[in-house]
C-alpha cells in the first residue's frame, strides 16, 4: 500500500512537472494575448506551485527511502532470528 502512494505521488509531481513546462512554453508565446500584469500574476503562480512540487517530490523520495530501510531492517531482524 504504502508503495502505491509513494508511485502515485511521484507521478504526480512528473505530471505537475510537465503541466509547469507546458504553461512556461505557452506563456512565452502567447505575447499579446495576455497583459503584463495578468502574466505576472501566472508566473507567481506557476513559481508557487513549482515550490509545492519541489517539496512533495522530496517528501516522497524520504518516505521511499525510510520505507527500504524500514524493509531491509525488518529482513536483517527476521535472519537474525532465524539463525
Amino acid at each position: 500500500m504504502l508503495e502505491l502512494i509513494i508511485k502515485n505521488s511521484l507521478d504526480i509531481v512528473n505530471r505537475t512537472e510537465r503541466l509547469i513546462d507546458a504553461t512556461k512554453r505557452l506563456l512565452g508565446t502567447m505575447g499579446t494575448g495576455i497583459d503584463e500584469i495578468e502574466a505576472y500574476r501566472l508566473h507567481v503562480e506557476i513559481e508557487k506551485l513549482t515550490d509545492v512540487v519541489l517539496v512533495m517530490d522530496e517528501a516522497a523520495r524520504l518516505l521511499r527511502r525510510t520505507f527500504e530501510l524500514q524493509t531491509e531492517s525488518r529482513c536483517h531482524l527476521v535472519k537474525y532470528t532465524v539463525h
